[in-house]
């Protein structure tokens, strides 16, 4: 068919690592794959543009300041049968997970500006926490292990991975636009923490 997409394999390989903009293309269709394609646009004009950060295509980051200020995921409708999370029928989704590690420092902007948003989506749980039916390979001797408690927005979530935050999925225009705030309040915090540090 001359129509159809060319397939995105699930893990990374050689000669396998594509754009998040060619993975969105690939996993999704009508408005989620526009507002997707719209965020990847902005992260890029920003200077934050995603790439691949694990074993699948799927996952992608952006780094800012000398450390990860947000991540990507995006699923494929036959995607279940590699992830933990989905299950057979699922239909395609992404979702953003935006790393506020300085929130205390704009907090007064976050309330005069109603940025709260609820996080919907994944919950990356220490493997080797209360949520032991997680999957993971992670040593239960590394002095992460147990994973680290995180109150955003005045929601409360405990034994967190340390590599990961809670993600919104689907998200709508507005907490799009939330989310570019927030990820803007969070660049001038780190570049703040940054000028303090020399």
């Amino acid at each position: 068919m001359p129509n159809e997409k060319p397939p995105i394999p699930y893990a990374v390989g050689k000669g396998n690592r594509p754009k998040v903009e060619e993975v969105i293309d690939y996993c999704l269709d009508g408005d989620l794959k526009q507002s997707a394609l719209s965020f990847a646009a902005y992260m890029r004009e920003e200077k934050m543009p995603f790439k691949i950060c694990t074993s699948t295509t799927r996952s992608q980051r952006a780094v800012y300041g000398g450390g990860v200020i947000c991540n990507i995921i995006v699923f494929a409708e036959e995607d279940w049968d590699h992830v933990d999370i989905a299950n057979q029928g699922d239909p395609a989704y992404w979702t953003v997970a935006p790393n506020l590690y300085y929130l205390d420092k704009y907090r007064e902007a976050i309330i005069s500006e109603k940025l709260q948003i609820s996080f919907n989506g994944r919950i990356w749980w220490c493997t080797n926490g209360a949520h032991k039916d997680r999957k993971g390979s992670c040593n239960p001797d590394k002095p992460c292990s147990g994973g680290r408690d995180l109150t955003i927005f005045g929601d409360g979530y405990d034994g967190i991975c340390m590599w990961g935050w809670p993600a919104i999925k689907n998200p709508n225009e507005a907490t799009i636009e939330k989310i570019k705030r927030l990820l803007d309040l969070e660049r001038t915090a780190r570049d703040d923490a940054s000028k303090t540090e020399k």
